[in-house]
Parts: structure tokens; C-alpha cells; sequence
């Protein structure tokens, strides 16, 4: 009800509702009374919970002449003359002063300023004191009473009862003084308890500011069941009351699926089988297909569960969910083949105008195929073409989900470096994500696999069943389009037949009388292309590399040619190119004709023949023509320019209304964001084939200005200890090539950015948000093509906190809070590094709207993995096999440390992401490959791993070579080493596998509690035994981490060897414990050093010695007198020889004395062996052990 009217002083009315005709003609005659007198005076303040909870009016929808005020009033029922309840009303005044003008007088006509009087205008609105809005998915049955007593009479019930369905709104006329809340769900019969909305307000009491909003849990069938009712008062001061749960859960899936809750006990298997769609609500929610439900219950952790399948389970947690994720259902069948079917989980807001912290959890196909085409088609899963079961039929305009197989994986060699970089490659198969499509025509055969979770455009080819060479007509292949779209948490791949857009390549042979056989490499199905023809062009098979094989005129000659690659003409064949014989299968009876009249061509015209790649829109061409007849470019004058910028400081300042909150004025206005640029730096040189421009900024800082910002900067280099003040936070490279085509070429383009520091608060995002605008321009933007473009990785430490809202909030705001509470849920972070990989990608053909939108889905989903893992959360974003694979021929995804020093390595920094791709694939890849985690880390640490390996194995020979042959054999040694490094490169390979310097020894069983004494006694019995300072120890788990070990196999093999027995004397590895070699003694506790036995062993030390010195003397002696002996024999009867015959005899004596050393020293040894064996005494066997193999350890100058 509304008045509006014009007073001069004090009004008074009365009002009545009219009654319906049910309660009229009802057994007991009702009747409503006039209520009490409105009087127009001051206004009558709330009491109650309406006095506590804030108006929420915006302040922008009223000025200073405008007032409000509230009152309330009843008006009585009766039943047959006798009171038996109230019905209450809310009544508003609004009033405001309205200038009336005077009416024409002598002053008027005298041109005098007349004075102008002001009239209040009252506006009164009649409204009920509360209005109730049901946000659950199931019905419900309210009742606002004065007593917590459930037993009122029918006529007490008039007005404040009433039964809400989901998403309706219904108003009471209750007393606003006192109101108890029950509410009681229809579908479980389950009430709750009254709350009485005035034991909050006493809660209330102590707070000085005015309360927003009001939020009371409603406990169902004594705790079993939640809810959430939030009063607050409405637009029109009305009491606004929302019952809603924290999680409501929507299948839009077209099977029936299990909501469990986690913290019970598992369900038996009998249960299991039991399970039907009237399952217990205590247990969780079973969805039919295309439903909601609203979750009750309080665990946040569910387990998921399909009704057609009990054994497959996905857990989800409700509470770490952020924005999108997804997940997997297996189901186990004969053969080895799974079924897997994959569901996408979103996470948002519920629909409608209401703002209440309800979120919505809708489980939806991850995989759809939509058939947009005019005629039926069919779709399998490729690598399972021999399935029939699998083969399903979509028609036109229909859409279908897709379940998938697992059992059949592609098998795929990896290098030695790819299996060193395993552990940064996605864990997901992405073999089972390709699918073949076939359409409804007679003789048509399948298309090519297409991959369904790469994002893009993608064209497919259909060939006639043919045995034979076919030509390139449009009767026998067909083209198809498949656009694969995300929508929410689904990837759709769209369908078109014919395509609707430009197809990518064409071919032209512009050569007179020579036709051309062309094939995708890796198949053997080609295609011939006559004289003067052209083509259009798709890939036959998309997982095979992006490269076109060429034969001119069925030559021996083969090229192959990158058709995503736009280059200028370019000799067919080169001149030192080796013939390479094409196969037989492309050789048939008339080619073999044609090879003789080919071979009678002269090789000068040949040197004329070429091809040439160029852009045409969104198609590339290839052209094979002779020089004469190729592209025509614009001739440009031999010019050289330069040109150079430099701009010392520059600032933007972003500012907003300062408003005073006495008049709600904008009376000036106030700075929120100032940002300064430093030292900017623009390079530009050109000459008439390319143009080099390169633009730097060394110093950049957002710093935020308004009243109690909480940080001092939004944005600004990150302060590294070993940076450079001089170095550039942001550099832009690119290289322009001059062409008179409408495509731009760019041969090289680059983006670097340093660590940087990101400060964001809630409140500073609101006031930046209210300069959001969305672009009107959906035009076409210019293609442009990319030989080489590349945006290095991104670090940023970032810190955010979050914030309250606001009823001032506009409501781009208003979308911008709920998505970062409701959809992404961002938590408070503090310090936290987030990595963003960087992108590479090559020869692209793109627009620069096309650019972005891919590099913000790019950045998006890493955005999303930083947030999931500053949660804790084990969930991560759908996943996704590429983005840019329908545009470019190949794209690397990877992330490396900016802040490396990589930037001041002129040549190096704007190559590291070639030099990861050859690391890669010598030759290049197509596709796209993705790597998470620091790549660059891991590649500096293979380094190492290399490098130790070479000191190992040079360790290793030396060592050997030192205890074979002394000083000698060091240097010989020394020598193999660096021999087998240069002939076994394999070892190196191996160093990349071992991990350097660490090795692991995994656990049988986890130590428990005892991890710590495991680690502390592996540590100590290593520091006692080696005396290593470098060594350390490190229990994790189930695994035992040795790090710093020494270059030395032998003794890593001895160290790693001591460890593992230890553990098994602790039952930590499987082994035998008595099959020790030696005992280990408890550390803890026990003296090691002892001055008796050490004594003892001194001097039996000594006394060894003695011996041994004392019976080689004596042996010496005894030799030497026979060799004098026989020397001057010899020398009485010999001559003087000649001086060539002396070094002919030390050369055979030479050769004479190291065969009789090695034949001596093993005769020695032998002799040992024997004599030891035969003498009990330790000391004894030790002297004579010594003395006899003293004579093998002779030092080189005796």
C-alpha cells in the first residue's frame, strides 16, 4: 500500500486489510479490525532485531533533503467478535522538501529575486514486517510465532505461517518485537527447534556499529541436519529473512549419481548392493540425472558415487574447491579395458538477486561432442577402432557425452633427456582424449584423430575407399570442422560439415607440365596434383609431425616441406642434397614410363623449380613454381634508419570521487593508484628487410595512495640479493620483416619479465573495478604471423588479503566479490611464489585478439593451480592437452627461473626456450608439450649429475690405476678415464637417471616415530666411520635420502651398502640380519675409544713392523752378496760392445725384466696364500704376510 500527498503539519489515518472470502465463509466467521491511528508526527523508533540490523539503503539514492523514518501497527482478528491474534504491519515515511514556485506579483514584475518556499512531501508505505525467501531445493514449511510453543491454534497461525517451494518468497505480518523462527522440511518431515530472534539481539548489545546481517544456524532432527537463516533488513526496511545451506549440489549429468558423506564409517558391501535412489539422508543425497539438492549435512568432504557402478568413487572436497576441476570414475571390464568416465566439477553462486554466502557445486560431462551438421554421424575413440561396443551415433543438432576406454596406450619413444624430465611431465594420458569421426555417406571412410581437449579449430579430412592414387578433387575427399570450445567445466567439440570457416592450407603447382604427389609424413596415402592445379589441404593425421612430403613429376626425389612455415621462394632441391628413393608403393607402371623422358630433363631447368609459403588470410599457400612465376614483393630502396627514445620518469595517476560523508557530496577528488615508470627505453633499426625494435623499463611501481591502504605497493620489481638495480624489470622484443603482403611477419618476438611483488587487497580491487569497461569492437583484427614468439615464465611473490562487504558496492563490484569469494574462493596469502609457465610457439598464423584470449586461458589456469595449491588442496584445474595447437605447429609449455641471471647473457636469455626444445627433440616436435614444476632448476642440477658422474668415473680409473701400479698408474688412470668418458657417453646418460651426488633407499616400512633416531644414528655411524663433513642423512617417510655422497662409486657402493644394513637390522628393509658382514653397534650410549685395547693394538703394530723391516734387511743382504758374486764373473770375460747393440739389449731387457716382475709377483702372492693358510697365529701370519709382500710393493727407483 502507498500513499503520496502534500503536508503542511501532522496527518492522521487508519487502515484495514481486506479479508478473503475463504476465511469469510469459514465455520468460524473472521473479520479484521481498523488499526490504530498513523500519526504523522515524530517518528516511532524500532525495537527488537529491527533496531539492531542496519538499513540497507544506498546512500546514492538519496540527498540531504530527504528523510525516513518507521513505524509499526496491527491490526486486530476476530473470530465472532472475539480478539484472538494481531496482524502487524511495517509502515515507512519518506519525506523530502519539494520548492514551490510563488505566484506572479509586483516584485516579479519589478525583475526582483522572489523568494522560494519549500513543501514536505511524504511518501507512506504500508509493507508486512517480514518477507521470507526459500533458497533450498526442496519445499519447506515456516511458521514466526510470539512463544517457542509449536501447538498454536489455526487463527494464531493467520499471516505467519505458510509453506515456501524452492525459490519462492513469501511475507508475514509477525510481531517484530518478538519473533521465534520454526521451520520444518515437507520432504523428511525433519522441524527444527524455535530460535528466538532476541537472545541475538542481546549478543548485539556490546557492538557499537549497526549489524549488516544476521546469520542463525538451524539445527534438523537434533544436529543431524543443517541450515542457515540470514536476517537482514531489506530495500524497503523490511525484514528480509533467507534460509539457504552452505552447498547446494546440481547433476546435469544423464546418470544418477551418490552424494556421500566421508566421516562415516565405509558402507559394506551389502550396503553398497542395497543402495537405491530413496537413500537416507543421513548418509548423503542420491541425484537423479538433470536435479538439485541442496547438502545438509556438515561434512565439507563427500565421496561420489555412480548408481549403475557401486566399486568406482571419486572424493571431492567441497571446501577446497576453487572455481573449476574435474574427475575421474574408473570401471574395470574384461580384457584389461577400463571405462572411464570423467565429470567436470564447477563452483559459483546461486542464480537469482539474492547475495548469500550458498554456493553451488554442478557436476556436468567433462567431454561432449555437439553435432552441428545437417546428416547423422558417427564417432569412436581411437586406438580402439577394432571396438564396436564403443562406436556411437549422434544426430543432427544433438549433443552426447563421451565415456572413454583405457587399455590400449600409444606407445611413444622418449630420449634420455625427456626420461630425465619425467617427473615434470602431466601424469594424465592424453592418448585416450582422440577421437574419429565418420560420416553418413556410403564410401567415405574415417577421418583422422582429433584430439577433444585441445582447445581450438581443427579440420578434418574424408577419403573415398580407393586402392589406388587418388587426385585431388573435391568428389573424392570431404572436409569437416571441429571446434573445440570450453563451456563451464565442459570441453564441447563442436561439428561442422561443411566447415564454416577458411580451410588452412592450399596448394597450387604452378608449373606447366609437371604434376605432383604430395603425402602427410609418417602415411603412405597420396595425392596427385596436375598442372596448373590447386588444392585445398588438411592434415590426414594430427598426431603425426606437421610436415608435407613432395614429389615433382615422380622423381627419386623427395622433399619434405613445413607448410605452418611462411618463408620466400626457395630451390626445390639443393644442389649438395643427396637422392633419396621414393617408395615403391608410389611407383607404379606409368610413373616408371614417365622416369625416363624425366630424366632426359636439363638439370639447369630443374635449379628453377621451387615452392614458396605465404599467408592469405587465414590460409597458408603453398606455391611450387619456377622462380619467375613466384610472389611478387614491392622492391624497397637499400635505406637504414634508427631511431631511439628515451623517457627519464613517467606517472599515471587513478583517481576517484572523495566524498564527505556529512553531505554526500563529491566535492574533490583523490589519487587510489599512482604508477611510475622509470628509465623507458625504445630501440628501433630498420633496413629494407626487417625492422628491429626492442623496448626496455628498468623501473616500475604501483603504489597505492588512499586512506588506509594496508600495503605501500601493489606492484614492483621483487628485491633478489644477487640482482642488479640496473637490470630491466620488463623487456619487449620483436623483429619485423618487410613484406608487402597483408599479413604481418614477425621473425622474432619476445616478452621477459622480472620477479616481481604482487600486493592486492579486496578493497583496492573494488576501487579499481569500478573503472572495468568491456570493449564494443567484435570486429576482425588483422592476421599476423609469427615465426618465432615467445613470453618467458613469470615468478611473482604474492600477498593477498581479503575483505568485508559493502552495501555501497556497485555491481560490477558486487560480480567482482562473488567471484573471488563464491567461484574462486581465494584465501589470504602471505609471500607466497607463484609460477606461471611461460609459452613458446611457432610459426603461427594468429590474430592479436585470437593472442590474448589464448595467453589469458594460459595464464588462467595457472592462476587457478597457484590458488589450489596455496589451499592445500590436492584438486588442480581441468586439464588441458593445448591451446594453441590449431594456429601454430608446435608450442612448449614450460617454466623456468626468470631471475637467474638469465637477462644479462646477451643471446642466451632470449634463446633458453630453444635450447629447451632441442634439449627436448633434436629436430624439432610438433604439438604441444607441457611441463610443470622448475624445468631450469632441473636442468642445472642434471649439470651437476653430469659433472659428478665425469669426476666419478675419472676418480674411479685413477684410484684403480694408483693400487695396480703406484704413480704411474695414477696418470694412466687419469688418462682412461677421460678415454671412457669420450668413447661411453652413456655413462653421462646414466649420471642423469642416478641423480648425482644423492641416491634413495626406499623403505620397506615406514620408521613411524623413530624417524628422527633412524636419521640421527645413519648420520652419526657415517660421520664416525668416514669422517665426511659433506655427508648428510635425511629420513622422509618410507625413504632414506643419502646426499653429498663422494665421487667414488666403490665407496658409494660401501656407504650405500653399510646404510642398508643397518636398516634391516631394524625390520625397515626385507633382508637377512644375521648375513651381516659386520656387527653394528649401538652409538647411543657406548664409549668408542678405549686406552687398553688401543695400546695393545699399538704395540702390536710396532712390533709387526719391526719384524718385517728387520727380515728384509737381512734378505737384501743375502741377495745382494749373490749378485756381486755373479757380476764380477760376467765382467772378466766379457768385451765392450758397441753402443747400438747396448740400447738393442736394455730394450730386450726392459721387455725381459717386466714379464719376470709380473711372473714374480705372482709366485709371491701364490706363496702368501699358501703359508697363510698354514700358520694359526694372527701376529705370525701378519709378519710373514708382510715380509713376502713387500717384495710386490717395491717403489719404482729400486
Amino acid at each position: 500500500m502507498y500513499f503520496n500527498d502534500y503536508f503542511s503539519g501532522n496527518f492522521l489515518f487508519s487502515f484495514r486489510p481486506k479479508i478473503t472470502e475463504e476465511l469469510i465463509n469459514s465455520e468460524s466467521s473472521l473479520s479484521l479490525e481498523w488499526s490504530d491511528y498513523v500519526k504523522g508526527g515524530k517518528a516511532v523508533r524500532l525495537s527488537g532485531i529491527f533496531n539492531k540490523l542496519n538499513y540497507r539503503v544506498r546512500k546514492a539514492l538519496f540527498v540531504k533533503s530527504v528523510k525516513c523514518s518507521f513505524s509499526t501497527t496491527h491490526c486486530i482478528l476476530k473470530s465472532e467478535g472475539v480478539r484472538v491474534a494481531n496482524m502487524h504491519f511495517l509502515i515507512q515515511t519518506v519525506a523530502r522538501d519539494i520548492p514551490v514556485a510563488p505566484e506572479k506579483s509586483a516584485a516579479a514584475l519589478k525583475n526582483e529575486n522572489p523568494t522560494v518556499s519549500l513543501l514536505e512531501q511524504k511518501e507512506i508505505y504500508l509493507l508486512p514486517t517480514v518477507r521470507m525467501t526459500n533458497m533450498l531445493h526442496s519445499e519447506i514449511d515456516v511458521l514466526l510465532s510470539e512463544t517457542d510453543q509449536l501447538n498454536l491454534v489455526e487463527y494464531d497461525k493467520i499471516g505467519k505461517q505458510a509453506v515456501i517451494s524452492c525459490g519462492s518468497t513469501v511475507d508475514f505480518y509477525a510481531n517484530p518485537e518478538v519473533i521465534f523462527f520454526t521451520v520444518t522440511l515437507t520432504s523428511s518431515k525433519s522441524s527444527s527447534k524455535p530460535l528466538n530472534s532476541g537472545d541475538y539481539v542481546k549478543k548485539f548489545l556490546k557492538q557499537k556499529n549497526d549489524v549488516q546481517h544476521l546469520d542463525i544456524k538451524l539445527d534438523f532432527d537434533g544436529g543431524k541436519f543443517f541450515a542457515t537463516l540470514r536476517l537482514y533488513r531489506g530495500k524497503r526496511g523490511v525484514l528480509e529473512v533467507v534460509i539457504f545451506t552452505s552447498y547446494s549440489v546440481k547433476n546435469d549429468t544423464d546418470f544418477p549419481i551418490y552424494v556421500l558423506e566421508t566421516k562415516r564409517s565405509p558402507l559394506s558391501r551389502i550396503e553398497l548392493e542395497n543402495l537405491n535412489p530413496s537413500i537416507p539422508s543421513e548418509l548423503g543425497l542420491c541425484l537423479p540425472p538433470k536435479s538439485t539438492s541442496s547438502w545438509f549435512l556438515k561434512s565439507e568432504r563427500v565421496l561420489l558415487k555412480l548408481l549403475e557402478d557401486h566399486t568406482s568413487e571419486a572424493l571431492l572436497d567441497l571446501g577446497s574447491l576453487s572455481g573449476l576441476t574435474e574427475i575421474s570414475f574408473e570401471k574395470e571390464e574384461g580384457s584389461g579395458i577400463k571405462y572411464v568416465t570423467k565429470l567436470g566439477v564447477s563452483i559459483g553462486p546461486p542464480s537469482g538477486e539474492i547475495v548469500v554466502p550458498s554456493r553451488m557445486v554442478t557436476l556436468v560431462p567433462r567431454y561432449v561432442i555437439c553435432n552441428e551438421s545437417e546428416e547423422c554421424i558417427t564417432v569412436r575413440q581411437y586406438y580402439f577402432q577394432d571396438e564396436v561396443a564403443g562406436v556411437i551415433s549422434i544426430n543432427s543438432k544433438q549433443r552426447m557425452p563421451l565415456q572413454l576406454k583405457e587399455g590400449f596406450k600409444k606407445t611413444r619413444e622418449f630420449s634420455v633427456f625427456e626420461h630425465f624430465i619425467r617427473k615434470h611431465r602431466s601424469s594424465s594420458d592424453n592418448s585416450l582424449l582422440y577421437i574419429q569421426i565418420q560420416l553418413n555417406e556410403a564410401g567415405l571412410g574415417w577421418s583422422g584423430p582429433v584430439c577433444i581437449a585441445s582447445l581450438g579449430h581443427f579440420f578434418l579430412k574424408f577419403r573415398k575407399q580407393t586402392n589406388e592414387v587418388t587426385m585431388s578433387d573435391n568428389k573424392m575427399t570431404q572436409f569437416a570442422a571441429v571446434h573445440v570450445v570450453e563451456e563451464g567445466s565442459t570441453l564441447v567439440s563442436r561439428f561442422y560439415n561443411p566447415p564454416n570457416m577458411s580451410l588452412p592450407y592450399r596448394i597450387e603447382n604452378c608449373l606447366h607440365s609437371l604434376s605432383i604427389t604430395y603425402y602427410q609424413k609418417g602415411l603412405l596415402e597420396p595425392e596427385v596434383l596436375g598442372p596448373a592445379c590447386s588444392a585445398d589441404y588438411v592434415w590426414d593425421d594430427l598426431t603425426l609431425p606437421r610436415r608435407l612430403v613432395i614429389r615433382i613429376n615422380d622423381s627419386l626425389q623427395l622433399r619434405e616441406i613445413k607448410l605452418d612455415k611462411v618463408r620466400a621462394w626457395k630451390p626445390f632441391h639443393k644442389l649438395e642434397q643427396q637422392r633419396v628413393l621414393a617408395p615403391r608403393l608410389l611407383v607404379d607402371k606409368r610413373s616408371r614410363d614417365r622416369m625416363m623422358s624425366f630424366s632426359e630433363h636439363n638439370s639447369l631447368e630443374m635449379k628453377k623449380v621451387g615452392y614458396e609459403i605465404y599467408a592469405e588470410g587465414p590460409t597458408r599457400v603453398l606455391r611450387i613454381c619456377e622462380i619467375s612465376d613466384s610472389f611478387k614483393r614491392d622492391t624497397v630502396l637499400d635505406l637504414c634508419a634508427k631511431i631511439q627514445l628515451r623517457v627519464s620518469q613517467f606517472a599515471v595517476h587513478l583517481l576517484e570521487h572523495a566524498i564527505q560523508e556529512e553531505d554526500n557530496e563529491c566535492n574533490d577528488f583523490t589519487p587510489i593508484v599512482i604508477a611510475k615508470l622509470g628509465n623507458l627505453h625504445l630501440i628501433t633499426v630498420s633496413n629494407n628487410h626487417q625492422t628491429y625494435n626492442q623496448f626496455s623499463l628498468q623501473y616500475m611501481n604501483l603504489e597505492l595512495k588512499w586512506n588506509g591502504a594496508p600495503f605501500a605497493s601493489m606492484l614492483r620489481k621483487h628485491q633478489l640479493d644477487l640482482s642488479d638495480s640496473s637490470d630491466s624489470v620488463l623487456k619487449v622484443v620483436f623483429v619485423l620483416l618487410t613484406s608487402s603482403s597483408n599479413v604481418k611477419q614477425f621473425r622474432y618476438s619476445a616478452v621477459f619479465l622480472q620477479p616481481i611483488d604482487l600486493n592486492l587487497d579486496e578493497e583496492t580491487l573494488m576501487k579499481i573495478a569500478s573503472f572495468w569497461r568491456t570493449s564494443l569492437n567484435d570486429s576482425e583484427s588483422q592476421r599476423i604471423y609469427f615465426d618465432h614468439f615467445e613470453i618467458h615464465p613469470i615468478k611473482i611473490i604474492a600477498n593477498f588479503i581479503p575483505g568485508e562487504s559493502r552495501s555501497s558496492y556497485s555491481s560490477t563490484q558486487e560480480a567482482l566479490r562473488s567471484l573471488i569469494h563464491s567461484v574462486i574462493k581465494v584465501p589470504p596469502i602471505k609471500n607466497m611464489v607463484v609460477e606461471l609457465n611461460g609459452v613458446l610457439i611457432t610459426h603461427a598464423l594468429i590474430t592479436m585478439r585470437e593472442l590474448f584470449i589464448k595467453c589469458a586461458q594460459h595464464y588462467s589456469w595457472y592462476t587457478m593451480r597457484a590458488i589450489y595449491i596455496a589451499k592445500g588442496s590436492p584438486l588442480l584445474p581441468p586439464d588441458f592437452v593445448s591451446i594453441f595447437d590449431d594456429l601454430a605447429s608446435s608450442s612448449l609449455d614450460v617454466f623456468f627461473d626468470p631471475s637467474r641471471g638469465l637477462a644479462n647473457l646477451p643471446g642466451f636469455t632470449l634463446g633458453t626456450f630453444k635450447i629447451i626444445s632441442k634439449c627436448i627433440k633434436g629436430k624439432g616436435f610438433s604439438g604441444t608439450k607441457r611441463y610443470f614444476g622448475d624445468l631450469g632448476k632441473t636442468l642445472r642440477s642434471a649439470g651437476s649429475n653430469v659433472a659428478f658422474a665425469a669426476v666419478a668415473e675419472i676418480s674411479d680409473s685413477v684410484l684403480k690405476g694408483a693400487e695396480a701400479n703406484g704413480f704411474n698408474g695414477l696418470m694412466s688412470g687419469f688418462h682412461q678415464g677421460i678415454l671412457k668418458l669420450a668413447m661411453e657417453p652413456s655413462v653421462l646418460g646414466t649420471a642423469l637417471m642416478e641423480g648425482g651426488p644423492d641416491r634413495k633407499i626406499l623403505l620397506d616400512r615406514s620408521p613411524g616415530v623413530d624417524e628422527l633416531y633412524i636419521e640421527g644414528y645413519i648420520q652419526a655411524m657415517l660421520d664416525t666411520v668416514y669422517r665426511q663433513e659433506y655427508l648428510r642423512v635425511r629420513v622422509i617417510e618410507n625413504q632414506v635420502i643419502l646426499k653429498n655422497l663422494p665421487p667414488n662409486h666403490s665407496l658409494i657402493n660401501e656407504i650405500t651398502d653399510r646404510v642398508k644394513e643397518f636398516l634391516v637390522s631394524k625390520a625397515l628393509l626385507k633382508g637377512d640380519p644375521s648375513a651381516r658382514s659386520r656387527p653394528l653397534s649401538r652409538l647411543r650410549g657406548e664409549s668408542e675409544w678405549r686406552i687398553g685395547p688401543t695400546v695393545s693394538t699399538l704395540c702390536e703394530h710396532l712390533f709387526v713392523s719391526f719384524a718385517i723391516r728387520i727380515l728384509r734387511r737381512q734378505a737384501n743382504n743375502f741377495i745382494l752378496r749373490i749378485k756381486w758374486g755373479k757380476k764380477s764373473e760376467v765382467g772378466s770375460h766379457a768385451d765392450v760392445a758397441e753402443n747400438s747393440s747396448q740400447k738393442v739389449q736394455k730394450v730386450s731387457f726392459i721387455r725381459r725384466w717386466g714379464i719376470g716382475k709380473f711372473v714374480f709377483s705372482g709366485l709371491l702372492a701364490y706363496i702368501d696364500g699358501r703359508l697363510c693358510r698354514g700358520i694359526p697365529n694372527p701376529v705370525a701370519r701378519r709378519v710373514v704376510s708382510g715380509f713376502l709382500l713387500s717384495y710386490i710393493d717395491q717403489s719404482d727407483d729400486e
